[in-house]
């Protein structure tokens, strides 16, 4: 029994000298591990511990880019390509709002006409619906002593303005099928398909497009129009611009521009025609007392209407 317990006791003595000696050896070979070769090239470069300190400072290195290297590839993300041959709005939407940067879907018609998406219907003024805008109205307002009235006198013009109001309402409904008609005809391009979101953010930008154009080219027309007028001196029958007097005694004549008090201003406050291209302006009002204007001289409004129509 003695014998055996002193066997063991040698055994377990050796086993722990082996493993202190090979644990030793391997703290040793890990600090003295060297790249480097035995090669003379390095030796006037770099000495032993130089050499075992830049061993360690490439392993590290070399560790911390494998280790980036993986957490990359860890990181990355796969796509994988997944073909529907049929499907439905709203698997569309649903794809759409799940994979929103990389679904792909192509369009059967890579060119649409608008009026396929878009309906519009415009609604005008009511006044362009109103009897003011039809015959019978405007022909009741027609006087043949309409120049024997005041100039600031409404029944001077009321025909007139009337009739411009008529033409106005024509030339808007005009030039509104005009635009429509050529807004349905024009075509949208795109080689895949729009989310609901963006599609509504298209439709949005061409109608205000459609109504901007509209008003830009009607703007322009009355411009152009009020500018014709006024360069060429066109007369108005209604003497409300210009007016000619003839000289008693020869054979000429004298013209006179149209002169207007400026609104809310003082009488020595004056518009002229000439000068404003036609864009003078005056309340208008109902004259039945009233005196002669002196020519070149601003209209007045003495003694006052009855009632006056402001804008």
């Amino acid at each position: 029994m003695i014998s055996d317990s002193s066997n063991e006791v040698k055994t377990s003595s050796s086993s722990k000298s082996i493993l202190s000696a090979a644990y030793s050896r391997l703290i040793r070979a890990i600090r003295e591990l060297n790249l480097f070769s035995d090669n003379p090239f390095w030796s006037p470069v770099l000495n032993f511990d130089e050499q075992v300190l830049s061993t360690r400072l490439f392993l590290i290195l070399i560790s911390i880019s494998l280790l980036g290297v993986i957490g990359y590839a860890s990181l990355t993300v796969r796509t994988h390509d997944v073909t529907l041959n049929k499907f439905s709005i709203s698997d569309f939407e649903r794809l759409e709002a799940r994979y929103s940067s990389t679904i792909n879907v192509p369009c059967t018609e890579v060119s649409i006409p608008f009026n396929k998406f878009l309906d519009l219907s415009p609604q005008f003024h009511q006044v362009c619906l109103s009897p003011f805008v039809r015959k019978k109205w405007i022909s009741s307002l027609f006087l043949v002593n309409a120049t024997s009235h005041n100039i600031l006198d409404f029944r001077t013009f009321a025909f007139s303005h009337y009739r411009s109001l008529r033409l106005l309402c024509h030339l808007a409904r005009q030039a509104v099928k005009d635009t429509h008609r050529t807004f349905n005809s024009t075509h949208l391009v795109n080689r895949n398909t729009f989310s609901r979101a963006l599609f509504n953010e298209v439709a949005s930008v061409l109608s205000n497009y459609l109504q901007q154009n509209v008003l830009t080219n009607e703007k322009r027309t009355a411009s152009v129009l009020s500018m014709i007028i006024a360069q060429n001196r066109l007369f108005s029958a209604l003497r409300t611009n210009y007016y000619i007097k003839s000289v008693p005694g020869s054979k000429r004549y004298v013209t006179y521009h149209g002169v207007y008090l400026e609104v809310n201003g003082t009488n020595e406050s004056t518009c002229d025609c000439l000068l404003k291209g036609n864009q003078c302006i005056y309340p208008a009002g109902a004259f039945y007392n009233w005196t002669l204007p002196e020519l070149g001289e601003a209209a007045k409004n003495d003694p006052p209407p009855l009632f006056q129509v402001s804008n």
